[in-house]
């Protein structure tokens, strides 16, 4: 709390200080066409003063009292000095494109500012109007297809989930891959709060969900390790920075409301066999008993629309139900709205948004909905001091998330699996008489009734946070400054899961609850110094200083039985435990930073951090983080062909950190099991695991080399990019002697390679005076390799699913994440192996395929005619794989299409027995493909590739004519949809990016909620 009123303090320091004599001078920056430029950069000449403009080309400078000169830059622009008379207090000033030099203004890494020519290394750049158009409410979500070379996955849970952003591949075995992500200066906690496994579980949601992309000005991405080495140990999975929007000066108040409300609805739907029914070898349910057992049996006769006793002891047709997955599902909506304030004069400008999302999900009773409460202040009272300050308070909250993988709990997996003449709609309500879950499924008390998992399993979260940030910077004169900065990300968390009284595997019912605080915070010191030499040197370097502290304290509560049935409270249960936990660390950082220039046209950087941690032991607590890298315009060194315009080499190379261990993992700790002689108290050591006061973060060496290059006066650009990513002292397990008390210890061995290309593509094929094209194309391709796990293992099981007959796997020699599944049993000519009833004998555990997708990539156009505006984003994934539980379910229940072969017949099998004697038999189509499903599990593995029609925006522009004399100063209306077609997949019945897990245990489905496609309106009004 002391933190919190720390950041707030100097938010309230940011609207004082001692204001100079000065005079402000107004303005907008703007480009041939009358297009207010981004980020130009307004400079008084001679002082230290500058300020840039915002999205709409407004900018405000203090300058001093009489005339004064200013001047105005932007990168593709040629610069202008403009001189102001002492009476000019508003200016416009057009800027003029160059054919000298392209690129922009990008955030790298501390926040600072840099022209991307300047870079010698690649960076992703996304504009928040990009993320806005059509919203996600889980901000990583919404990159997918935006940058090269970063993967973006969700889980099948709904739009509250979490989503999976690995840049240039998985790092590490035990790490979670996902980069570092910082908002405003500050690292922010991104915490994947639960996730679904083998035996099933809900994924609970991540850091990202609590972001307003109303709010958010701009994402960077720093891929390599000469990008994000400042960042020390945290930069080994790349960092994503987030820039929220700032105030702007002008007269009065500015208003902008933004609205918008979709309507989701099942994507794709499963495309069973509605040829036969329920029952089993043919025959239809015999009674009741036979009608419950055979729920999901679709092993029965053929459809034929007679009477037949169905799962809710009601008659009923005995024909197909095509629908089951519309009849369950609602159409979900959401409904996000976001009104900001802006304002201020020559000193100061503000910020001040309100936001609220409300989602109902299309899983009946599930939804999320998360308030947002943004702040920014910017003040610069004289030419010495500049103060900046961003908070954020935000509440969310979720019901009933979707349990998924296996049951119980889990509504998806039973949807799916109906036999195709049973009708979803008569397992309602989902109760008896008693309240308690009706039977509908026979003797199997572990798969839910689906309204009883969404109506009367509960679930629910709430997470209040605190993102705050304040800096101060004060400028001695116009080479040397020092700036400090205070920053704390606090969240308070509390999830509660309920099995209520009368669920079928645990009539007494349950409960379990999670209650936890953590926070971190960061103090940051940095003095500067910028300088030009000679006219054709330029040096603009900084050292710094940083604490992280970092603390979490939580208690979970459990217990069975209510005592009171039907009342769900921790104190009415009759079985009770809790468990408290608590940690606390520190990482202390000295850092440093030069950039070096030669005539504007090379450049050279150099960066190095020491981080010392209080985890690891006293002895050897700390490493030394450095990166170099180089750029160079060779546009500018040599004459080019007209139609060449621009041309830059760059190179990088850095070293940076990994994962350290939990706090207190280096040293033993004990539990009391126990009572010995004489009632003395016997401990025991906590874990299997021998705790190394030697290890250390692993090591993840860069190098990258690329190319930008634009051509015919800009409207065609390329940007390619070669890089090798090695992670070495990875941490794994080795295996120790059993007498000693433990199974293993954790050391420093393994290695992992990453190697790839990133392309780029953007262009302006067609511009007229109307009509603008805009479009752009990115890829990645990233070829990822387990060197080495440790001396003894050789392969590690990251996962398995339900059945156990597929298997998640790091294995030496092969890509990160291996599917492996059984192929058929062969002899040693290669025929096949048949048992003696014909059916086919399981085989080895093969390499089935990839788990992560080793290609991804997006293709942008943006169309504008007069005050239409257009935007399509394609995204697709190539190479990958994924184990369908759903596919394998379908063989093994008899729902799937293929099972139609040999209904009637039977199925003729000539081959051999694993003696080598002949089989000629017909097998029976039920036990063949039943066997085939449990058996062959690499036939159920599928290539993952797919394109979409990802997101499309339609808009328009009124115009200031049709708004007469109103103080509206802008309308934009627009129709936006999302995952609105499927261009190409090769997974039947699901789709291909239905994993149920976030982790590094990609390319496992079964049992998630069905992917939706939305759409709806966009309405933005400015005041």
């Amino acid at each position: 709390m002391k933190r919190i009123l720390a950041v707030l303090g100097l938010v309230m320091l940011s609207c004082f200080g001692a204001i100079a004599q000065n005079r402000s001078i107004t303005g907008v920056v703007a480009d041939a066409g009358n297009k207010g430029i981004v980020s130009a950069t307004v400079k008084v000449k001679g002082k230290s003063i500058s300020t840039i403009t915002d999205s709409d080309g407004h900018f405000a400078v203090m300058v001093p009292s009489g005339k004064t000169t200013l001047t105005v830059s932007s990168i593709g622009f040629s610069s202008k000095s403009v001189d102001v008379t002492e009476n000019e207090n508003n200016i416009t000033v057009i800027l003029a494109l160059s054919t000298q030099e392209l690129g922009e203004v990008v955030v790298t890494s501390l926040g600072v500012k840099k022209q991307k020519r300047v870079l010698g290394y690649a960076v992703g750049q996304v504009k928040g109007d990009d993320l806005s158009k059509a919203k996600e409410i889980n901000l990583g979500n919404a990159l997918q297809g935006r940058v090269a070379g970063v993967n973006v996955s969700g889980t099948a849970t709904g739009p509250a989930g979490s989503s999976r952003v690995v840049i240039r591949g998985a790092t590490s075995a035990s790490g979670s891959n996902q980069p570092l992500y910082v908002v405003d200066g500050i690292p922010i906690d991104n915490t994947q709060q639960g996730n679904a496994g083998r035996w099933g579980g809900a994924d609970k949601g991540d850091g990202l969900s609590s972001f307003n992309p109303d709010d958010i000005a701009s994402v960077s991405v720093m891929k390599g390790s000469a990008a994000s080495a400042l960042y020390g140990y945290r930069g080994s999975n790349g960092v994503i920075l987030i820039t929220t929007k700032r105030g702007k000066s002008g007269h009065g108040i500015g208003v902008e409301y933004t609205s918008n409300y979709t309507f989701e609805k099942v994507f794709k739907t499963t495309d069973w066999q509605y040829v036969y029914g329920s029952g089993d070898r043919g025959q239809k349910p015999a009674n009741l008993a036979d009608a419950q057992d055979l729920y999901n049996y679709s092993w029965g006769a053929k459809l034929d629309g007679s009477q037949v006793l169905s799962i809710d002891g009601l008659m009923h047709p005995y024909s197909a139900q095509k629908d089951n997955m519309k009849n369950f599902y609602n159409n979900g909506t959401t409904n996000s709205n976001t009104i900001a304030l802006t304002g201020g004069d020559d000193k100061i400008n503000y910020r001040f948004s309100l936001g609220n999302v409300e989602n109902k999900a299309i899983l009946p009773s599930a939804g999320f909905n998360r308030k947002n409460f943004t702040l920014s202040l910017n003040a610069t009272p004289n030419d010495k001091i500049t103060l900046e300050t961003n908070a954020q308070y935000v509440i969310e909250g979720a019901n009933n998330r979707p349990f998924l993988s296996d049951s119980p709990k889990n509504a998806n997996l039973s949807v799916y699996q109906l036999a195709t003449n049973t009708d979803v709609r008569w397992l309602q309500p989902g109760v008896d008489a008693n309240g308690f879950e009706a039977n509908h499924f026979g003797g199997n008390i572990y798969s839910q009734t689906p309204y009883f998992a969404t109506n009367y399993v509960k679930n629910f979260d709430r997470r209040n946070r605190f993102i705050g940030s304040s800096s101060i910077t004060y400028n001695f004169n116009q080479n040397l400054y020092a700036k400090g900065k205070l920053g704390i990300d606090h969240i308070n968390y509390e999830y509660t899961d309920i099995e209520p009284t009368g669920i079928a595997y645990n009539p007494n019912g349950g409960m379990n609850v999670i209650q936890q605080t953590r926070y971190e915070y960061n103090a940051e010191g940095i003095l500067g110094y910028k300088n030009t030499f000679l006219d054709k040197f330029e040096v603009n370097a900084f050292v710094g200083a940083n604490r992280q502290h970092n603390r979490s304290k939580g208690i979970n509560l459990s217990g069975s039985e209510f005592i009171v049935p039907f009342q769900y409270f921790y104190g009415n249960l009759k079985n009770k435990s809790s468990n408290e936990n608590f940690a606390e660390s520190e990482v202390n950082s000295l850092f440093g930073s030069a950039d070096l220039s030669y005539k504007n046209l090379f450049f050279v950087s150099f960066t190095g951090r020491e981080d010392w941690f209080s985890t690891l032991s006293p002895k050897n607590n700390h490493t030394f983080y450095p990166s170099v890298s180089t750029s160079f315009i060779y546009s500018d060194a040599v004459k080019l062909p007209d139609w060449w315009s621009y041309g830059k080499f760059r190179g990088g190379w850095g070293n940076v950190g990994g994962a350290l261990p939990d706090a207190y993992a280096l040293v033993l700790t004990y539990n009391p099991v126990g009572q010995g002689y004489f009632g003395q108290p016997l401990v025991g050591t906590n874990g299997n695991t021998i705790p190394n006061g030697n290890l250390q973060p692993y090591n993840v060496r860069t190098i990258e080399f690329g190319t930008e290059n634009s051509f015919f006066k800009n409207r065609l650009s390329l940007d390619v990019t070669y890089y090798s990513k090695t992670t070495t002292n990875d941490i794994a397990d080795a295996n120790v002697s059993i007498s000693s008390g433990y199974n293993s210890t954790k050391i420093n061995v393994g290695e992992i390679s990453n190697k790839g290309v990133e392309l780029q593509i953007s262009g302006i094929p067609f511009k007229t005076e109307h009509f603008t094209w805009n479009t752009g194309f990115n890829m990645g391709y990233n070829q990822s390799k387990v060197v080495k796990l440790s001396d003894e293992l050789k392969s590690k099981t990251l996962a398995d699913n339900r059945d156990g007959n597929a298997f998640i796997v790091l294995e030496e020699g092969q890509p990160f994440g291996i599917i492996k599944a059984y192929n058929y049993e062969r002899n040693a000519s290669g025929a096949l192996v048949y048992n003696a009833d014909g059916t086919l004998r399981r085989g080895e555990l093969v390499t089935a395929g990839k788990g992560v997708a080793p290609y991804s990539m997006g293709f942008t156009n943006d169309f504008s005619y007069k005050n239409f505006r257009l935007s399509v984003l394609i995204d697709a994934k190539f190479g990958g794989d994924v184990f369908s539980s759903s596919n394998y379910l379908g063989y093994r229940l008899g729902l799937h299409k293929g099972t139609l072969e040999g209904r009637e017949d039977g199925i003729p099998v000539n081959g051999v027995d694993v003696n080598g004697a002949p089989v000629n038999v017909t097998a029976n189509a039920q036990d063949y493909w039943r066997a085939w499903a449990r058996g062959q599990t690499a036939n159920f593995v599928y290539s993952s590739d797919f394109i979409k029609l990802r997101s499309v925006s339609l808009g328009y522009d009124f115009p200031k004519s049709f708004l007469g004399k109103s103080h509206i100063e802008g309308v934009n209306i627009s129709f936006v949809a999302r995952n609105l077609l499927s261009l190409y997949s090769k997974v039947p019945n699901v789709d291909p990016e239905s994993n149920y897990q976030n982790g590094n245990e990609q390319g496992l489905e079964r049992g998630g909620v069905p992917v939706t496609r939305s759409f709806g309106l966009n309405l933005n009004v400015k005041f």
